[in-house]
């Protein structure tokens, strides 16, 4: 029994003797190796089979997102060719695929049409954001669409496997000028006809302008009682348009869009929801806080009016040519002149007016006239009533006034027994009130005024 023991021990020192350290390390470092060389040869299988190479879309991130589409071929021998509609070649590169952390897709040469966007320019001085090295982040289940995330500035690159020859690049000069011809309104809007509880008799509305001049897309809307705004940026391939990011909304993305040729109309494609573009002269948002900012204490002095607007001021003023501008004012004093005892304007060293103790008036219509450096004006006061965070509504009170009245009282009564200045007045003060807009050009603020009955009469004003 107890030989037997001997001979156990034995054969288990000749076994442990034989597979030494090295042998076992060998073993698992040849496994993972195999493995990972396996996974490559996948890899550059899937991106090498593809008869018509990948559709390339690349989403830079920075300041604002840029996107850069082109038709993409990984061949064999290591080389990528990359087709835009901007070179009349397709520019060649080196590519390679490796793994570190993880599966990664490196160009490791210079490419005209791709790695500019990683190096500084003069626009750029620290480079557009973009990536030379990314990872795999998702391949379909059909291995048609691969996902990838920049190593450093977490851009996205996204490869759809092409499905016939997309060496002509004319259809996507196509769907160009097939946005162009939609827009033929002011603004344009989504309408999510299915998903969100939306439905077509029903439609949940989202303002969203896109534009092919300025490749981008800005959104505005509001959904359950918030506001939301944004820029994505707009690029056009063979198959449609997309933004260079989703918009999400709750758990929906919005990004694609196809054309439908029979409704002449682009539509939300590759998403749970549904939906088309389609334009108006107003927005079908609501931006908050312009009326309240609008009341904040404003002096507004008419720049220029279009339609019945511009008819009907140009009319007024024919008929009262004493008068000179015409000023939207709210409850705003230091832009009024302070009087003396004879109703005449204190001025100060320089022949200005002395804004800092003007006259408070409250909200109304300011028409102004100057005769040898003495300013007048006839006030027309007006309850300016909120129809929307950016719609209002003017409405005529009484207690109108001239300053002129105590050294010549026909001036007054000239102005207020105009018909022409009436019919501009109640023209103004109309029931379905105005779309009131603020913007800044040059460090300048103006303020347009867009009827809501008729939004081809609009007029802007600027703060003096």
């Amino acid at each position: 029994m107890k030989f037997k023991y001997i001979i156990l021990f034995i054969f288990l020192a000749l076994g442990m003797t034989s597979c030494d350290k090295n042998d076992f390390e060998n073993k698992f470092d040849e496994l993972p190796d195999a493995r990972m060389q396996s996974t490559i040869k996948e890899y550059k299988k899937i991106l090498t089979d593809s008869e018509f190479g990948w559709k390339f879309t690349c989403s830079v991130n920075g300041e604002f997102e840029y996107v850069l589409y082109n038709v993409a071929h990984f061949n064999e021998d290591n080389t990528l060719s990359l087709k835009s509609n901007t070179l009349e070649d397709p520019a060649v590169s080196e590519y390679k695929i490796m793994s570190e952390a993880d599966m990664e897709l490196v160009f490791n040469t210079y490419n005209d049409n791709f790695t500019p966007l990683s190096y500084p320019g003069k626009t750029a001085p620290d480079g557009m954001g973009g990536d030379i090295e990314y990872n795999f982040v998702s391949i379909s289940e059909d291995k048609t669409e691969i996902i990838l995330e920049g190593k450093v500035y977490k851009g996205k690159l996204k490869l759809q496997k092409a499905d016939r020859d997309l060496s002509d690049f004319a259809p996507v000069q196509k769907f160009v000028n097939l946005l162009g011809e939609q827009r033929t309104k002011r603004h344009m809007n989504l309408a999510i006809t299915s998903g969100l509880g939306a439905s077509e008799e029903n439609p949940v509305v989202l303002g969203m302008d896109l534009s092919s001049m300025a490749s981008a897309c800005d959104y505005n809307y509001n959904y359950k009682g918030e506001y939301y705004s944004g820029r994505k940026m707009l690029y056009f391939d063979h198959d449609g348009m997309g933004l260079s990011t989703s918009i999400t909304v709750e758990e929906s993305e919005i990004q694609y869009f196809t054309y439908n040729e029979e409704k002449k109309r682009y539509e939300l494609a590759n998403s749970d929801l549904e939906g088309y573009l389609y334009c108006t002269d107003l927005p079908m948002y609501y931006v908050p806080g312009v009326y309240d900012e609008f009341m904040n204490h404003y002096s507004l002095k008419l720049r220029s009016s279009f339609g019945q607007a511009w008819d009907k001021y140009i009319a007024m003023k024919k008929a009262n040519p004493v008068i000179k501008s015409m000023v939207v004012v709210t409850d705003y004093k230091q832009r009024i002149p302070l009087f003396d005892e004879d109703g005449n304007p204190v001025l100060d060293e320089v022949y200005n007016h002395d804004y800092e103790f003007g006259k408070h008036l409250g909200e109304g219509l300011l028409f102004s006239f100057e005769r040898y450096n003495q300013f007048y004006f006839y006030f027309v006061p007006l309850e300016m009533v909120k129809l929307q965070e950016d719609r209002i509504r003017m409405k005529r009170l009484t207690g109108e006034f001239c300053t002129k009245d105590g050294e010549d009282a026909s001036i007054g009564e000239a102005i207020k027994n105009s018909k022409e200045f009436n019919e501009l007045v109640d023209y103004l003060c109309n029931d379905g009130g105005w779309y009131i807009k603020r913007t800044v050009e040059y460090g300048l603020i103006d303020w347009d005024f867009i009827s809501q009955d008729n939004p081809k009469d609009f007029f802007i004003t600027r703060l003096e």
